[in-house]
């Protein structure tokens, strides 16, 4: 295991060194371990944890909120950003950014969790998109009707859900009780219908649906 490395000796060379001193949102920095070097305070009061109790452990287990948890371990296969919306405790709405963090000459250092509360941002949206269809429903004599989400099947909902739950193919195959060639299939169909192309993408979507994975 790895030496725990101080925040500044670590990131200095990072090139998000200078915004990370003045970020607003909640941070969580990780090694290549997974153990937690960095947190501000603002992500130790939307987790709900202590600094000088996680330091030094892995992030996994300190994510109580089990839509985070998904996506941080989605986001450890991914090159990529993966961002997610989803509810948090007290009404509020979550925006989850996870990233790995590399340095100026591009050498993969830890990986990063932002958290922002967008809760303003999200109402706002939506006081607007319904103000907006409530005018084009008035000039066009049209009830108003919300947005429909996708079709999806009974069985691509299931595996939607276990898919957000962090299952590979395999576990989500032994849970439905059908073979790992069907849930391939299933995965393949839904894909294009919530307009994604990958498993970290389609965890965000279920997220930002508020679609929650099975509880056991």
């Amino acid at each position: 295991m790895r030496d725990l490395i101080e925040f500044d000796s670590r990131c200095r060379e990072c090139l998000l060194y200078g915004a990370i001193q003045g970020l607003a949102e909640g941070l969580v920095l990780v090694d290549l371990d997974g153990r937690i070097f960095h947190l501000n305070r603002r992500a130790e009061s939307f987790l709900g944890v202590q600094r000088q109790r996680v330091i030094g452990t892995i992030l996994a287990t300190a994510l109580s909120h089990t839509g985070l948890a998904s996506l941080w371990a989605t986001a450890a296969t991914e090159d990529d950003p993966v961002t997610a919306e989803f509810p948090w405790p007290s009404g509020l709405v979550m925006r989850a950014t996870a990233s790995v963090c590399r340095s100026a000459a591009g050498k993969a250092i830890g990986r990063a969790l932002i958290l922002r509360d967008v809760t303003r941002e999200k109402r706002i949206q939506v006081e607007l998109s319904e103000s907006v269809a409530r005018r084009f429903a008035e000039v066009a004599g049209d009830p108003v009707s919300r947005s429909a989400a996708p079709p999806l099947t009974h069985r691509e909902l299931q595996v939607l859900k276990l898919l957000a739950g962090g299952l590979s193919n395999g576990e989500i195959a032994g849970r439905l009780n059908i073979s790992v060639n069907t849930v391939a299939s299933h995965i393949k169909h839904l894909y294009p219908k919530i307009k994604v192309n990958s498993r970290a993408a389609a965890v965000a979507y279920a997220m930002s649906q508020g679609i929650q994975p099975p509880a056991n």
